[in-house]
């Protein structure tokens, strides 16, 4: 198929000969920039993982937990961003890890639903975000004639149409996401991995 078009963790570089008689301590070189580096982004993911989760949950909570005061088309298209949301912010701790320790050690299974919770993620936030546009178009300039269109069960259909087609947008990710073992022992989680025989 080509080689990967995305890959969650670095190369092995810097690793010049990869034999186990070798003393890799002065083989390996990271320069102090790359690892201030990675620091800030592990720190960045962890960070926003930790306010995204936090923030998109209790979002849900609330639109969940007062539902009958909350029945809007709006109501509905940001629970569905919300939860959107929340998968993507579940897969940040396993880029932040192995952005930092330049492997995959999470296995097949992981490497398979982080690619395509990413996946869904883009997808359901551009057709949700799409949806709301148009609603407030419809809100704007046919305040009256869109009331009977405007309903939440309308929205909970468009809402239902834009995770189908997610996922089916999304299915060739998860199905040619792979873990691949490199020399020198480092592990990739790779989408569309050139597959050797």
């Amino acid at each position: 198929m080509g080689n990967s078009t995305w890959n969650w963790t670095a190369t092995c570089r810097d690793i010049v000969n990869c034999s186990p008689n070798v003393d890799t301590t002065d083989v390996v070189n990271l320069d102090d920039r790359a690892s201030e580096y990675e620091i800030v982004v592990l720190f960045m993911y962890l960070v926003t993982s930790a306010f995204g989760i936090c923030g998109n949950s209790l979002t849900v909570f609330v639109i969940l937990r007062h539902r009958r005061r909350t029945r809007t088309v709006a109501t509905c298209f940001i629970l569905n961003l919300a939860i959107a949301d929340d998968l993507f912010l579940l897969c940040l701790p396993f880029m932040a890890y192995s952005t930092y320790t330049h492997q995959w050690v999470f296995g097949d299974v992981v490497c398979w639903l982080m690619n395509a919770f990413w996946g869904v993620n883009q997808y359901v936030s551009i057709f949700t975000t799409t949806f709301m546009s148009a609603d407030r178009y419809l809100i704007a300039i046919y305040p009256l004639r869109s009331l009977p269109y405007r309903t939440c069960r309308n929205a909970f259909v468009a809402c239902t149409i834009t995770w189908t087609l997610s996922f089916l947008f999304v299915l060739p990710l998860p199905l040619y996401s792979r873990v691949r073992e490199e020399q020198c022992q480092v592990v990739y989680c790779l989408i569309f991995a050139k597959i050797r025989q």
